[in-house]
Formats: C-alpha cells, structure tokens, sequence
C-alpha cells in the first residue's frame, strides 16, 4: 500500500530568501516616518510646547528605520549569504545610495524654506555637512556599483546616463537666453538636475525590466 507524503510544504532547514519588497517598504516607511515627525517636532517648536533639536528628527528616523532593516537581515542571514558576492555588493550599492538620498532630502527639509525646492539660504555648517555628505557618499555609493555592475546593467546605466545628460543639454541653454530676453525667470539649476533625474531613472527602469 501507498504510503501518504508527510513532507511539509515548507522545508525549514532550507534558506528564505529576502525579499526586496519587504526591504523597500522599510525603506519608504522610514521616510514617511522621518516626514511625520520632522513636521510634529516643527508644530511643537511653533507652539513653544517641548521638542527635540531639529537635526535629531533624521537621526531618530534613519535609526529606527535602520534597526528594522538590520533585524530584517538578521532574520533572513541564511538566504543573504546564498547570495553572490556581486549581488550582495550591488544591493548594497543600492541601499546605500537611497539611504544617502534619505539622509539629504531630510537635512535639506530641517533647513528653512521648503526643502528640496527651496533656494533660501543655508547656514554654512549645513552647506559644508550637505557638500561633504553629496560628495565622499556618491563617490562610495558609485563605486560600489560599478564593481558589482554586469553587461546588462551597465547597458542600462549607459542609456539613461545618456538620456539624463540630453535632458539637460537641450533645455538648459534655451532657458538661459529666453532669461536673458526677459521672457523666463532665472535659470534653476535644481529644476534642470530633478528634470534630467528624472529622465535617466525613466529610461533606466525601461532598459533594465523591459
């Protein structure tokens, strides 16, 4: 007689592996849990009620958000480390280029005005901190990627880094003669950096998931 499969579904000495939905979810948690605070920190300022210094709410976010993320690793170590090295790098690339994103838009939203879109002016330790932090982190970030990048991703990275540099080239010169004429308002070079950002993460999700 047939005897019945008692095999589980789900063998547990077998690795999970990660999930990179779980890990971006973190990541967008985080911000908006940077965003809610940083804007209950200011009400509580504006009302004279008692708060935390206005560089700590990045701090007290990106902490958090980072202790999920490692308890998140923790939990899944097993199924990181059947990774590959140039996968393990290239995320990690990722990771760390969104989390100096993170950290940027946050500093810049403590600063006066409205952020990211503001042109008001910056105290000089913030500029210096912001330049440092653009700098020495892109160039880690950078170079982190290019040695975990593969043929495929490096077509991708080429078109859209193509494509983000016409996106400046183009407008960028038409902008600043019509501003010369009195016919637009000054050259902003944020705008023309979002715009060809924008460009280049567009045309990179198509050639790299098309």
């Amino acid at each position: 007689m047939a005897t019945k499969d008692m095999t589980m579904g789900n063998d547990p000495g077998k690795a999970r592996a990660p999930s990179m939905t779980v890990m971006v979810a973190i990541a967008i948690g985080t911000a908006l849990f940077a965003g809610g605070f940083a804007g209950f920190n200011e009400a509580q300022i504006e009302a004279g009620d008692a708060a935390v210094a206005s560089w700590a709410a990045p701090l007290i976010a990106i902490g958090l958000g980072g202790a999920v993320l490692a308890f998140y690793v923790w939990r899944r170590a097993d199924g990181f480390r059947s990774w590959s090295r140039r996968k393990r790098i290239y995320w990690t690339s990722l990771i760390f280029s969104g989390a100096l994103g993170l950290v940027t838009a946050l500093l810049l939203q403590d600063g006066p005005g409205d952020g990211l879109i503001s042109n008001s002016a910056l105290t000089p330790t913030l500029a210096v901190a912001l330049s440092l932090l653009w700098v020495v982190g892109l160039t880690i970030a950078l170079a982190l990627y290019h040695r975990s990048a593969d043929d495929h991703e490096r077509y991708a990275y080429h078109q859209s880094g193509l494509a983000g540099f016409y996106a400046f080239v183009f407008p960028c010169p038409v902008w600043w003669v019509l501003w010369r004429a009195d016919m637009a308002p000054p050259v902003d070079a944020m705008a023309l950096f979002g715009l060809s950002l924008l460009v280049n993460a567009a045309v990179y999700l198509w050639f790299k998931f098309r």
